[in-house]
């Protein structure tokens, strides 16, 4: 990692904690949606309010996701930014914004009016689309967008996220797939990036970490 590249991530990272983008707090467990307890959350909604931030976070993202691409012997110019309903939505059309290319999302499933759509948007299923989302987590949500783009005979290009737990469950699902992936960060680099920064405690880090490795077994056995 070059020096440039590691300062753009830190005055990310710092960015997010003063944005409250992440918050870390061991005596006062977050509560998720799944009904899980857990010491830090991740909010990257928020990210994408701030409008410094959200430059910020757009160019070092877009410059990862452009060397997958690049592996993959793709241009982002080739591609329709694809975002998961609802929290891929904000991060798709930035992106989308950032190269000048078109943006369509993914509904969790088809509306019960209207025109009925599953994919919202100029969908075309003949383009090639980047699957974006904000959190890799389980992964159950791109699997989902992936499986609603199949359906509709659309091609996949790759998937990516801001961020990824990193989680095994995750990895596993993707493999099935067969499908490329690329995170800005995963949630052990923020941490150590903001405990570097002063931003967290050592016990702080020694309590997600901890966390997550609990996290990866729990979803790995209940597969």
């Amino acid at each position: 990692m070059t020096t440039d590249n590691s300062n753009h991530l830190s005055s990310i990272v710092d960015h997010f904690f003063v944005e409250n983008v992440i918050k870390v707090d061991q005596s006062h467990p977050f509560v998720l949606s799944s009904g899980m307890s857990a010491p830090i959350y991740l909010d990257h909604r928020r990210a994408f309010t701030n409008p410094t931030l959200r430059k910020l976070l757009i160019q070092a993202w877009a410059d990862k996701i452009e060397m997958k691409l690049k592996e993959l012997k793709l241009r982002p110019q080739n591609i329709v930014c694809t975002g998961t309903a609802t929290a891929g939505i904000a991060p798709a059309l930035a992106l989308a914004d950032y190269w000048g290319v078109p943006f369509v999302y993914v509904r969790q499933k088809p509306k019960d009016h209207g025109t009925q759509q599953l994919i919202e948007g100029a969908f075309d299923p003949s383009t090639l689309h980047l699957v974006v989302d904000d959190m890799l987590t389980t992964g159950n949500s791109i699997v989902g967008a992936v499986s609603g783009l199949k359906k509709m005979n659309a091609k996949i290009a790759c998937a990516t996220t801001v961020t990824s737990h990193c989680l095994s469950l995750a990895e596993v699902q993707l493999s099935d797939l067969s499908l490329p992936f690329v995170s800005l960060f995963n949630t052990r680099d923020i941490l150590e990036i903001a405990q570097g920064l002063g931003l967290i405690s050592q016990a702080d880090l020694r309590t997600v970490t901890q966390w997550l490795e609990t996290l990866d077994l729990e979803s790995m056995s209940a597969r």
